[in-house]
């Protein structure tokens, strides 16, 4: 991370700094910097218990047992980001899945690179997201990929070069695997006769105002093998009061 260190150490803006006047900017108030500096942060995955991924390992076991329709009604509810609610098809009983849940708390944010991003106004309340971290394969610095898009804070939409992104309120309970939050989520879902397509911004700030969570995400699949055509998103995790980033100890929810 050398490469992008000295660059990120210089933007010392807090995460609830923004010079432009709340109207300009609509849902992405107070959020990310908007007069030309980057707030440092981290990309994030979850760290979960080696006890919880013993428990999880059994939970895919006695699913796999269940019947096709049920696997499916499943599937189409499951959510990785949050947890699992009790079901007797999945849990012996209450207190298994007590031991499942309470593991589940346990769930760290690993940081896996270093980033730092902002907000520039490009005029008619349009703005466009700075963005900088280390490209993993070139080990330079690149920008993130959500800063393709673009911000409309008169229309509350993210535009992409698949169209518009439409604005719902998000809230995640503490089941939240990084915890309790509220804020804002966009959606583009298009499908055609060959490809199905998902693309989604979020915004949002933990309950307990210790972080700032941004997250993209994209998905395109065949409508006829669904098989995935190009996919990709990360969870973006800047702390509210803290400016430095140390790699080697990854945050907790």
């Amino acid at each position: 991370m050398k490469a992008i260190v000295p660059i990120i150490a210089m933007m010392t803006a807090p995460v609830l700094v923004a010079t432009a006047p709340a109207a300009e900017l609509g849902a992405l108030e107070g959020y990310l910097p908007t007069d030309g500096t980057m707030k440092a942060g981290v990309a994030v995955s979850p760290q979960f218990t080696p006890e919880f991924a013993k428990l999880q390992q059994e939970l895919v076991q006695r699913l796999q047992k269940l019947s096709p329709d049920k696997q499916k009604a499943f599937m189409e509810s499951y959510n990785p980001m949050v947890l699992i609610p009790f079901s007797k098809d999945l849990w012996p009983d209450q207190a298994a899945y007590e031991a499942y849940r309470n593991e589940w708390k346990k769930t760290k944010a690993a940081a896996l690179r270093e980033v730092a991003v902002g907000l520039r106004s490009e005029g008619d309340k349009r703005w466009a997201v700075l963005s900088l971290t280390l490209d993993p394969q070139t080990r330079r610095s690149a920008p993130l990929t959500i800063s393709a898009l673009s911000y409309d804070a008169g229309k509350n939409v993210w535009i992409s070069n698949n169209g518009e992104l439409t604005a719902a309120n998000y809230q995640a309970t503490e089941d939240h695997v990084f915890g309790a939050q509220t804020g804002t989520e966009w959606k583009l879902s298009r499908e055609d006769s060959l490809s199905r397509l998902n693309e989604t911004v979020r915004f949002s700030r933990t309950t307990d105002g210790k972080a700032v969570y941004v997250s993209y995400a994209f998905d395109e699949r065949s409508v006829i093998s669904n098989n995935v055509i190009a996919q990709g998103g990360y969870m973006l995790m800047f702390p509210v009061k803290t400016n430095q980033v140390n790699m080697g100890a990854p945050g907790s929810r």
